[in-house]
């Protein structure tokens, strides 16, 4: 009587539930947070920006005056070049100036044709100057910046979506030539569920809110990507066997006269 040797298989482990979880390990709180918090935030908290503002293509400007019939009331797209072009005082260069320094100098100009020259200037067209939203939200992309944007408010705008991990937003704020200057990281469940507006700062021309994904968002993207490689073959092999069937779903062989 032959004797046999019983070999017991060991349950293998799914690939599945340990992928997940060391993906979970590296994302978890993996966020860097930022504390550079003076750079934003100023006691007692200002209502504008601090910077003065400075005309741009291609913002709108607006010219009134009493006595200077010709520009009166008329309303002018800065150029790509800086300029704008208006009757009787012609062409003028006017980006990097601010609304009064242009008055002055349109002034000036007005005042070889008429006494008493008198001009003011009002932007109608906030368009030159942009602040920035991007990651899990609504509405990413670019925001007009009218020296009163704040974090909170321009995140109320954006939605952040579901996907968001609302405890360490950033917000960054790049130099002039484009290179990162301060950073801080703000937690928007603690200024909504507490009213903890500490950190809810007026925005700069030019900066930057980044909202993150949460854990669970971030592990379904890196196993999207994981899958990406995968899913060609898989439609290529169920491709032909749909073929092979009728509308009913039973298989057939043949051309058309042998379908059920």
């Amino acid at each position: 009587m032959s004797k046999f040797t019983v070999i017991k298989k060991r349950p293998s482990l799914s690939a599945g539930p340990i992928l997940i979880g060391i993906l979970l390990g590296l994302v978890g709180c993996s966020q860097p947070n930022y504390t550079d918090y003076s750079a934003f935030v100023t006691t007692p908290r200002p209502t504008v920006t601090s910077k003065a503002y400075t005309l741009a293509p291609p913002d709108t400007i607006t010219i009134y005056s009493k006595r200077v019939t010709e520009i009166s009331n008329h309303t002018e797209q800065i150029r790509p070049d800086g300029r704008i072009t208006l009757p009787l005082l012609g062409s003028h260069f006017v980006a990097g100036k601010t609304p009064e320094q242009v008055s002055t100098e349109l002034q000036q100009l007005a005042s070889q044709y008429y006494e008493d020259a008198d001009v003011s200037l009002r932007v109608v067209g906030f368009n030159s100057k942009r602040i920035f939203v991007f990651g899990e939200v609504a509405r990413p992309g670019a925001y007009s910046y009218n020296g009163a944007n704040t974090v909170l408010q321009t995140l109320a705008m954006a939605q952040p979506s579901r996907l968001a991990d609302p405890t360490c937003i950033h917000v960054l704020r790049p130099s002039g030539k484009g290179e990162m200057v301060k950073r801080m990281t703000i937690d928007l469940d603690k200024m909504v569920k507490e009213g903890d507006t500490t950190l809810d700062a007026v925005l700069n021309e030019g900066d930057i809110l980044y909202v993150p994904a949460n854990g669970f968002a971030a592990v379904g993207l890196a196993l999207q990507q994981l899958l990406l490689p995968i899913q060609p073959a898989a439609q290529t092999v169920a491709g032909p066997a749909s073929i092979g069937t009728d509308l009913s779903g039973y298989p057939y062989r043949g051309g058309p006269e042998n379908a059920r």
